[in-house]
């Protein structure tokens, strides 16, 4: 068959399967074992690069409650949880296999999750975490990327725009369903924004189904400001309107129950990092 003729084919299939709405079914051009390997590598890798907070009340408190959330995740994966000091500058990469896919290019705001199930917390976030039910759905969320497999989903798309991108280079030429460079770019962005929303989503049901009221969440983020350095098309992250619409549907969808209070631990998980030095 002819080169041009094989170029056009793939791109378009390429093409076809990149424009495809973003979906936690979607394109996933990894098994699942292999997502989990590269998930532990790249957790492992961060991790010696991370200042790493050994603190054993700490560790017990969020291995607690991860647990209790796992109950209610995906059970094919393992989550475990690791804090670290976000207060002390850290020179690292942004990290293949992992969400938010744009962890460590800013200040660090929301706990790490790489896929197979490893999630680094940062310090922070549990102490100033208002209550308990805002820092379960914080973890919570992160649980819903590993279990969604959105780390894989969007590897494999930024595949496909590679793919695209070298056949247009090697071709020259335009050709039906052209994917520019930056429309690419474009669209790896909107597959992010739909992907932390949809972890929002899933968040709000494993929260709820461990006892935690979900409306701390749309409190918690009806507070938050967007990022000053990126516009809305730049960044990787919903309006923070836009979560909590999406919280809002999701929380319509469950059924009514009494939400238990914390978990009584919190107020001196909190103070204990706060303190920690």
């Amino acid at each position: 068959m002819n080169s041009v003729i094989v170029r056009v084919l793939v791109g378009s299939l390429a093409w076809a399967a990149f424009a495809q709405e973003p979906s936690s079914k979607g394109v996933n051009f990894y098994s699942l074992a292999r997502e989990v390997q590269l998930g532990q590598e790249a957790a492992a890798a961060l991790e010696r690069a991370l200042p790493v907070v050994h603190e054993p009340k700490l560790d017990a408190y969020i291995a607690e409650l991860g647990s209790e959330l796992a109950k209610y995740a995906d059970p094919q994966f393992v989550y475990t949880f690791a804090l670290y000091d976000d207060r002390k500058p850290v020179a690292v990469q942004p990290m293949a296999m992992a969400m938010p896919g744009d962890a460590f290019s800013a200040d660090p705001g929301e706990p790490v999750a790489f896929a197979g199930g490893r999630v680094l917390v940062p310090l922070g976030l549990l102490a100033s975490a208002p209550n308990e039910a805002v820092f379960a759905f914080q973890l919570a969320h992160a649980m819903a990327h590993i279990s969604l497999r959105h780390s894989a989903r969007l590897a494999s798309r930024q595949q496909l725009a590679t793919m695209l991108t070298k056949g247009l280079e090697a071709q020259k030429s335009s050709f039906p369903g052209q994917l520019p460079a930056s429309q690419a770019g474009f669209m790896s962005f909107t597959f992010t924004r739909q992907f932390e929303l949809q972890a929002d989503s899933e968040a709000v049901r494993i929260m709820a189904a461990a006892g935690y009221n979900p409306e701390a969440a749309i409190q918690y983020l009806g507070g938050q400001s967007p990022p000053a350095q990126t516009s809305d098309l730049a960044s990787m992250h919903p309006t923070s309107s836009q979560r909590v619409e999406t919280v809002r549907s999701a929380l319509g969808s469950l059924p009514a129950r009494a939400y238990s209070p914390a978990s009584g631990r919190f107020a001196e998980a909190k103070a204990l990092a706060a303190s920690v030095r």
